[in-house]
């Protein structure tokens, strides 16, 4: 539920404001004065309503005091002026009195969504710039060259497509190489991950809510993603309806390809290709069809065994910089652990995985031990992540010492033989 700050010294059009947007679901709280509200905090409102007309300051002194919070005024005299300068001093949107309830929310709404996008793509084109090592490092993947370089290639005119891969093997990086390499670059990148909302709100959350006013009808993500990319996460959850709707705004391209009425690129991601999604029934035909030309598969990591350590010791250097530890290495048993393993969660597991290790390692040298990977006659197996050192000794100890010696019990979880028996004496586990 959003939160409301109304600036208004008139009281009874501030009474009619606060209970009109608690009528529609906002939580509102209304003062008179700019001292009123200075010593409220402003950063826990998600957009302020300031009437410039104010005893004592201007209702436009808020805009600088609100941080990243919206500000819209209200203006009932020479209002084209005082917008303008309102807008040039910092505010997101402007409405005249008098108005009625149904501009006032819509212009509220509208200024709510926009900020949102704006937030989420800062958000994203910082996570870009944080991530670009790492999609250098996938382009140089050998296993992934063609791929990536295809991605690098698709041409403007091409309004959808496709990328699938397990879950982790950076289908979201892939997107963002083909938004940032094409014309669409310097437009939104906006991602939808259908998983987050209910399936009844997918048409709206694309399309808008229905309204009269064709101003409300382009609230949805679709629209937001105007002269840039959408990404739509686990596209195979997309209703038949909503599918259907897509493809009956298309047009079809003189380059024998589909596009869309707005300038927007549409990348659809799934776990599986868009044939099998297609035979199981969960997309329609219809709507494969629009991703035909460019589809697009990442290999696992498992399949890309070169691409372990690298990736690894990018993610080692990022979260020893990030938690501000000493210098860390990987120990040789560690690369070997690591090159060993299956990685069922690819990517996204070896993050979490050597994040885990920068965290729990008291030592400059990473081990088995700290990424949770046990090698046993070349078989890589891992616990859960959630284990400490103390339950993964004991699960690493009970598992194994049937089958290994104390000495290489001790080597493999890199400490020494002593260490190992004085912890078995501590742990109450004696030597079988």
């Amino acid at each position: 539920m959003s939160q409301v700050l109304v600036l208004e010294d008139e009281e009874i059009i501030r009474k009619q404001i606060v209970l009109l947007l608690e009528r529609n679901n906002y939580t509102v709280t209304g003062v008179g004065t700019i001292d009123e509200a200075l010593k409220l905090a402003l950063d826990k409102f998600d957009i302020i309503l300031a009437d410039i007309r104010l005893p004592g300051a201007s209702g436009t002194e808020i805009i600088k005091h609100s941080g990243q919070v919206p500000v819209v005024v209200m203006t009932s005299f020479a209002s084209v002026r005082s917008a303008v300068e309102s807008m040039k001093m910092g505010a997101v949107n402007y409405i005249s009195k008098p108005f009625d309830h149904d501009e006032l929310l819509l212009v509220i709404a509208r200024s709510l969504h926009e900020n949102r996008m704006s937030a989420q793509n800062a958000a994203m084109k910082k996570d870009l710039a944080r991530n670009f090592p790492l999609q250098a490092l996938m382009e140089r993947s050998d296993a992934l060259k063609s791929t990536m370089q295809c991605l690098r290639e698709i041409p403007d005119h091409s309004a959808f497509v496709f990328v699938y891969g397990e879950r982790g093997v950076g289908k979201e990086l892939a997107a963002r190489l083909v938004h940032d390499t094409g014309a669409r670059a310097d437009g939104p990148l906006v991602f939808v991950d259908l998983p987050s909302y209910a399936p009844a709100d997918y048409h709206d959350v694309l399309f808008g809510v229905s309204q009269a006013e064709e101003m409300y009808e382009r609230q949805g993500m679709l629209y937001s993603a105007n002269a840039g990319s959408l990404v739509i996460r686990s596209v195979e959850l997309l209703p038949a309806e909503v599918q259907q709707h897509l493809v009956s705004l298309t047009t079809y391209h003189s380059a024998g390809e589909h596009s869309l009425p707005l300038n927007v690129r549409l990348i659809a991601l799934s776990a599986m290709s868009a044939d099998s999604l297609k035979s199981n029934g969960d997309l329609e035909a219809d709507f494969v069809a629009l991703f035909e030309p460019h589809t697009y598969s990442l290999a696992p990591l498992r399949k890309r065994r070169e691409d372990i350590e690298p990736l690894a010791r990018h993610y080692l250097e990022y979260f020893v910089k990030r938690y501000r530890r000493r210098r860390i290495n990987f120990s040789s048993q560690a690369l070997n652990a690591m090159n060993a393993y299956q990685w069922p969660g690819n990517i996204t597991e070896l993050r979490s995985v050597v994040e885990r290790a920068v965290l729990m390692v008291e030592t400059d040298e990473i081990m088995p031990v700290h990424l949770g990977i046990a090698v046993v006659d070349g078989v890589a197996t891992q616990t859960s992540l959630d284990l400490s050192l103390d339950a993964y000794f004991r699960y690493f100890v009970l598992t194994f010492q049937e089958q290994l010696s104390e000495t290489e019990l001790a080597s493999k979880l890199g400490i020494s033989r002593k260490a190992l028996w004085e912890r078995r004496q501590k742990m109450g586990l004696p030597k079988p």
